[in-house]
């Protein structure tokens, strides 16, 4: 399988959370219930994720969409286990950038340092290598987006 039928099938997986889930709008005031990371090294950095939206006085509306589209990632790598879409590390890391282009955040440059981070949170949680995901990593990794979902949350009050 080359990168460009990997990239599409991610695509066409996130396209498909997105058509069951078709509200992005947060005007409804529903509120998701985001746990706080009880792991001390990833609560950490999910300070610093915070922290890029409080020192620029963020938008509320780009924290909750991020911290939205986190949640999503988290449950696409649960949920995985059967198709195998996502099969190591990197893969993760590819979902996780086209992800914000597909949604067209167009928050580049707004939030400074927040991409390094929202990296750092990512590789506290899974490591840097390029790696097989087994069972155990893939709840890391679940863990990891979650924990960023609520960096995002939180930057976002």
């Amino acid at each position: 399988m080359n990168n460009k039928t990997l990239l599409l099938l991610i695509g066409c997986v996130l396209l498909g959370i997105g058509l069951l889930r078709p509200n992005f709008s947060l005007s409804d005031n529903k509120e998701i219930a985001i746990s706080k990371p009880t792991n001390t090294e990833l609560l950490d950095e999910c300070e610093k994720v915070t922290q890029c939206f409080k020192q620029v006085g963020g938008s509320a509306y780009d924290a909750k969409r991020l911290s939205s589209l986190y949640m999503d990632i988290a449950s696409l790598v649960e949920l995985d286990s059967e198709d195998k879409v996502i099969k190591n590390t990197e893969d993760i890391r590819q979902a996780n950038s086209l992800s914000g282009l597909m949604l067209k955040l167009d928050i580049k440059g707004k939030y400074p340092n927040l991409a390094e981070a929202a990296k750092s949170v990512i590789v506290s949680s899974i490591g840097d290598d390029s790696v097989p995901l087994d069972d155990n990593l893939r709840v890391k990794a679940a863990e990891g987006f979650r924990a960023l979902a609520w960096a995002c949350d939180q930057g976002a009050k």
